[in-house]
């Protein structure tokens, strides 16, 4: 089992460029976050499950745009377990990935778990 854990300040995420928002993070993301009032709220939410997911897995090398969130069809956030994800997992000999985000005015955080 291995576990990652990030918390960043949302102001980060308020005035980033269009470009800086699209090396980070994808379409589907950008998506998401961009229909709420406090986009960088929600932008700075999966940062942090990207920077958790790349400590639980110690592996500095997984690019950003390899660590995609989607939700289920309840809310539920989820990483998305592409080729990248997989074989890290493998790697790792392990096969589930969770995830928890929360955020308030200030800060958000995020928690993964691989077992």
């Amino acid at each position: 089992m291995e576990i990652g854990i990030d918390i960043e300040q949302n102001e980060r995420f308020k005035h980033l460029s269009s470009h800086a928002l699209e090396r980070i993070f994808t379409r589907q993301e950008l998506d998401f976050a961009m229909q709420y009032k406090n986009y960088h709220e929600q932008l700075c939410a999966m940062w942090c499950m990207k920077e958790a997911t790349v400590k639980a897995f110690s592996n500095l090398k997984i690019p950003f745009l390899e660590i995609e969130l989607s939700h289920s069809a309840t809310g539920k956030p989820e990483i998305i377990k592409n080729k990248t994800i997989m074989a890290e997992l493998e790697r790792l000999g392990l096969s589930e990935i969770k995830v928890s985000l929360s955020h308030s005015k200030d800060y958000a955080t995020a928690t993964v778990l691989i077992y």
